[in-house]
């Protein structure tokens, strides 16, 4: 009897062990395409987590491929010696990413960020974010797999208070 019940626990724990590793697999959830438009009167340089520096014109559209379950888009004016501010994504949960705007290396970062999802079917949690220099890191924002988002950098007008 007592071997049995040993057995049956053994094999329920085993069991438990190798569900929660099957469920604990890292998400690969990504936005898929993300596009970002400088509409600054100036160049803003552009860096990926993957090593791609871009300097983007003003009125320039790029678009690229976002597959990896987390990437930063490092953001500053092109003859800033560090890095200022930077959209993040990482892979959530459930077929889900996060996004965030924040500050970097000390920030200085002179324009506006606007991060726009392009929604295919609502999901409450995946909202439009707004940063502006001298603001700390935005919200976070979650939205499903493969919901593409814009990128728009303007010129800063900070909301009256």
């Amino acid at each position: 009897m007592k071997y049995s019940a040993l057995v049956a626990v053994t094999l329920l724990v085993a069991s438990s062990l190798g569900m929660s590793e099957r469920s604990s697999r890292a998400s690969t959830a990504a936005p898929g395409q993300i596009a970002i438009t400088n509409n600054m009167n100036r160049l803003v340089h552009l860096s990926d987590s993957a090593g791609k520096n871009v300097i983007l014109r003003q009125g320039q559209t790029i678009s690229q491929v976002a597959t990896k379950p987390s990437q930063d888009l490092v953001l500053s004016e092109q003859n800033s010696r560090r890095s200022q501010v930077e959209v993040s994504y990482t892979s959530g949960d459930r077929g889900t990413y996060s996004f965030v705007i924040r500050p970097v290396e000390g920030g200085g970062f002179p324009g506006a960020i606007e991060v726009l999802p392009l929604s295919p079917r609502p999901f409450p949690q995946c909202h439009p974010l707004t940063w502006y220099p001298g603001q700390g890191s935005t919200e976070q924002a979650t939205c499903q797999d493969r919901t593409a988002f814009r990128v728009f950098l303007r010129e800063a007008q900070h909301p009256s208070v």
